[in-house]
């Protein structure tokens, strides 16, 4: 194996010499030479891996990670490792000539050790709906996709617009959102699901701290008492629907305001974001329309 894996990467180094393309700036400022169409990418970012199939460039794609489950082709794809760390050799084997990064969890020295051969990194990092929606744009530009990813950015931009206007004199309501049960882990203010709650017709209850993701006690839930809990815990977690009614003072309870909604909608800054936002804000605000 340690034989094969250095054979590999020796056929990567003589053969992944910067081919014409043009300079790209990441997410995280970095200058990378891109070839003008890739044909062999590497996506280790879940909602990458979405975009790239709306895209409709996915035969492209030749590996992904282990985290890339959807669409349902994505998981016949050949597979790098898990999302914050990819195998290098599994990698290199697929012979990359774009990989796609994400900043806040794949390593820096796996990224260095990467350009190190000249192959193509791209970073991304973003953090708000706005900053998908530029993403999703960069995604078309770096691929050759341009004009996919800008009909694909109108179409949620249009989506989003048409909840706004509706939203126009509704008033907000309080909302928490919970990303794991046992133990009760909640959105903070600067996440991609705090903008998704805001643009959804609510306001997050969850005050700025350390943490973006803190562990609450039912104590610091029983004080904020939201309009509207919102559950969107991957599986493995206690049944979400009914795990408050141990606590009937709560008006979301009281209100029957726990809104369940896919977890992938609204942790996933990609093209399914529109789904988490129109399902939590005909949620929140019933009297408003969502096209099907």
């Amino acid at each position: 194996m340690r034989k094969s894996f250095f054979l590999c990467i020796f056929f990567v180094l003589f053969l992944s010499c910067p081919s014409s393309g043009a300079d790209h700036m990441d997410a995280v400022n970095r200058k990378v030479s891109i070839p003008y169409t890739p044909q062999r990418i590497v996506s280790l970012v879940p909602s990458v891996t979405e975009v790239i199939f709306k895209l409709g460039i996915e035969q492209r794609l030749v590996a992904v990670t282990d985290f890339c489950t959807y669409p349902e082709a994505a998981q016949a794809l050949p597979k790098v490792g898990g999302y914050a760390d990819p195998s290098l050799e599994s990698i290199l084997i697929h012979k990359p000539d774009l990989i796609i990064a994400a900043a806040d969890m794949n390593r820096p020295t796996l990224v260095e050790r990467l350009e190190n051969m000249n192959i193509p990194v791209y970073v991304v990092h973003p953090q708000t709906v706005f900053e998908t929606l530029e993403t999703i744009k960069k995604i078309g530009i770096i691929s050759g996709a341009e004009k996919a990813a800008n009909q694909l950015v109108v179409s949620i931009r249009s989506r989003i617009e048409r909840i706004r206007q509706q939203m126009v004199g509704l008033r907000t309501k309080s909302v928490l959102e919970c990303v794991m049960l046992e133990p009760l882990t909640v959105a903070g203010p600067k996440t991609f699901i705090a903008d998704i709650i805001n643009i959804a017709g609510g306001k997050n209850v969850v005050p700025e701290g350390p943490s973006r993701y803190p562990t609450w006690n039912i104590e610091s839930l029983l004080t904020v008492d939201p309009e509207a809990i919102v559950v969107s815990a991957y599986p493995g977690q206690p049944e979400a629907q009914h795990y408050f009614d141990k606590w009937p003072q709560l008006q979301a309870v009281k209100n029957q305001q726990t809104i369940l909604v896919e977890a992938d909608w609204l942790h996933r800054p990609g093209p399914r974001m529109i789904l988490g936002i129109e399902a939590l804000a005909k949620a929140l605000h019933p009297e408003i329309s969502i096209d099907e």
